[in-house]
């Protein structure tokens, strides 16, 4: 059972190619296919980084201190949501958040190792990539989803334009060349091109493809001056912690308030990846949320359960259908429910807006409803971990 909004894969479009290389994500990650010629092959997948630098260190951490947070002073309407600066003890957390089951924005709350093992930055950009140590584990296979925002198909289709440019960089590239990633980009090339819709907005897709995916893609951009010539949307989302290879795991410990605040029993975690712009439609989750931003940053809008379901239900009868808050399909991520669910949430000044950076956290209560969109320049890659629990 998911805590998180379960989406329909079966209901989601997907070209005969990307369906192939769903089934083949069981196979070993020594070999992999490769389609040439019509035929079914296995080689091997190889992959190199360029030369980068750190991250930096672990701040030093200070005393907790519960304040308002100051961004939403201006806004009296808005519920204030209280932060914490630096490490917070339990019986602080307890009485700020867990008790009153109130969201707290805490700042520099972690130091959790996968920011330093897992990425760098690149000593030519302000980029963060994937740091070479990753580079073992690009054959494990993670959930994908991919949204192209499409004009009309009589118009140009600039997204569609910098995939080509992509796709010609793959092939190009000793690296990638020879694996399968140039195969499935080409696949959701296709499959976005004939989306069922001709006049649809919002191509939106889901699929399994291993790591390297993502990784070849934030290279792309680091060879792109221009934000929109870069690959975005590319969203690793709700990947299943229990799933990572054992190192990586250790990589993202269990903060303490998680075991401690209440019963210790964790529900489920996930690890995001993605490059930006990346996008997590209004939902709530029946368990209580500790979310911590690893590599770029996040916006996320709260409200507070009463207020959510009263939006969430003017959506739906404006849309004249019925819908569960929690589980939903994929008319959550394009068509008339998102545009809608958007609107209704990022451009209405009275929701709360709390900001995270790296290191930074968030506790959303129970049944307090969120909003997640990603923040910064496009292409740039964008990392989150979260824990559901009781």
């Amino acid at each position: 059972m998911q805590v998180f909004p379960s989406y329909n894969s079966s209901s989601t479009s997907q070209s005969p190619l990307l369906q192939m290389f769903r089934l083949s994500s069981h196979l070993p990650s020594s070999c992999r296919p490769s389609w040439c010629s019509g035929a079914l092959a296995f080689t091997p997948f190889r992959s190199t980084f360029s030369s980068i630098s750190n991250l930096g260190q672990t701040p030093n951490h200070v005393n907790s201190k519960i304040f308002n947070n100051p961004s939403q002073q201006n806004n009296p309407q808005s519920p204030l949501v209280e932060t914490t600066i630096g490490e917070v003890d339990i019986n602080t957390f307890r009485r700020a958040a867990w008790v009153p089951k109130t969201p707290l924005l805490l700042q520099g709350f972690h130091s959790l190792p996968a920011i330093n093992n897992w990425f760098q930055n690149d000593t030519s950009s302000s980029f963060a990539v994937f740091s070479p140590s990753m580079k073992q584990y690009e054959d494990m296979i993670l959930p994908y989803e991919f949204t192209v925002s499409h004009l009309f198909r009589d118009e140009p289709n600039p997204e569609g334009d910098v995939l080509s440019k992509y796709l010609k960089w793959l092939r190009g590239s000793s690296e990638y060349k020879d694996s399968y990633v140039p195969v499935l980009v080409e696949a959701l090339m296709q499959s976005s091109d004939s989306a069922e819709n001709p006049k649809s907005t919002i191509s939106f897709q889901q699929f399994e493809a291993p790591l390297s995916l993502i990784m070849s893609a934030c290279q792309f951009n680091l060879t792109r001056e221009n934000p929109a010539e870069r690959i975005k949307h590319i969203y690793v989302a709700q990947s299943d912690l229990s799933h990572l290879p054992e190192p990586l795991f250790r990589d993202l410990p269990t903060p303490d308030i998680i075991k401690q605040a209440g019963k210790g029993d964790i529900y489920s975690s996930s690890i995001w990846l993605g490059l930006q712009p990346t996008y997590t439609p209004l939902h709530r989750d029946p368990n209580p949320n500790l979310f911590c931003q690893l590599v770029g940053s996040k916006r996320i809008r709260l409200m507070t359960p009463d207020l959510g379901d009263d939006i969430y239900a003017r959506v739906r009868r404006e849309l004249g259908s019925h819908g569960s808050s929690r589980f939903r399909g994929t008319e959550m991520m394009r068509g008339r429910e998102r545009e809608l669910l958007h609107r209704a949430v990022w451009d209405n000044d009275t929701v709360s807006e709390v900001l995270l950076n790296p290191r930074d956290a968030l506790f959303i209560p129970t049944g307090w409803w969120h909003s997640v969109a990603s923040d910064g320049t496009y292409g740039q890659l964008n990392s989150s971990v979260n824990w559901w629990f009781r």
